[in-house]
């Protein structure tokens, strides 16, 4: 069963999350693109975790293009 949350509770957990230091970033609808990226993410690190070597390797190459970047993904999608 999928719970959902009333008006009220979203903005008690988002003042919440104001109050601990949260900050908005960039929102918006992931494309089919976006959702198969994350799902081939999410396989290849489950994989690498069980010692898949392949996806050991693919997961390491992700965090090296990541880390090469001048801004990191929560930067880029910051707003302004």
């Amino acid at each position: 069963m999928i719970s959902t949350m009333t008006e009220e509770e979203l903005e008690a957990a988002l003042q919440q999350f104001f109050a601990d230091g949260g900050e908005v970033i960039q929102l918006r609808e992931a494309t089919k693109k976006d959702q198969e990226k994350a799902a081939r993410r999410a396989y290849h690190e489950d994989k690498a975790l069980c010692g898949n070597q392949r996806s050991i390797e693919i997961v390491e190459r992700e965090r090296k293009k990541e880390a090469s970047f001048i801004f990191s993904r929560t930067e880029r999608e910051r707003v302004n």
